[in-house]
């Protein structure tokens, strides 16, 4: 039996067409539990879907999730908790470093600082570049576990979604499940 939809836009009116109806359940399931939205943000996947190929290269996201349809900057300025992360995960590595080489030099008193400068610079220039887009994705699980999709935003991922991918489980399961766009 299937659920009934949301609203009065059916599968093509005035509107335009949609992807797919949207259900009941699109609304009252909510969203994932935590671990499952920061498993999600941390293998680059959608949060609220779990779809992949969400990057256009390295640096820059996709507006939407193709599986679901789910907009990612939800608000103006929303990426700069992104950025927040990026740092604090970039600070936990130099300071990982630092107590490291803290450690070492209590042993090794005529322990040099080059080498470890060296691999600080090495972090501080490269941990930010590699950590980028998960820090991106993370910040979204994040953000849709503390603040759910509303009514409108579920309708408007509906609006938007590839009718490709309309049938997808969207459960992340399978990296090549979402083909990659030309």
């Amino acid at each position: 039996m299937s659920c009934p939809r949301i609203g009065n836009r059916g599968p093509r009116d005035e509107d335009g067409p949609m992807a797919r109806e949207i259900s009941v359940d699109d609304v009252v399931n909510g969203r994932p539990e935590w671990g499952t939205l920061l498993r999600r943000g941390l293998t680059k996947r959608c949060p609220r879907c779990g779809g992949g190929n969400l990057y256009v290269g390295w640096f820059r996201m996709k507006e939407r999730c193709p599986t679901c349809g789910v907009l990612f900057e939800r608000e103006p300025g929303f990426f700069v908790g992104a950025y927040f992360i990026n740092f604090a995960v970039t600070e936990g590595l130099l300071f990982v470093l630092v107590m490291g080489f803290v450690f070492w030099k209590d042993q090794h008193p005529e322990a040099g600082v080059a080498v470890p400068l060296t691999i600080a610079v090495l972090i501080g220039l490269f941990a930010p570049v590699i950590f980028y887009p998960f820090s991106r994705t993370v910040w979204s699980a994040l953000d849709i576990a503390m603040t759910p999709l509303e009514l409108d935003e579920i309708v408007d991922a509906a609006d938007a979604a590839d009718p490709g991918h309309a049938g997808d489980s969207g459960d992340g399961d399978d990296p090549g499940a979402y083909p990659a766009d030309p």
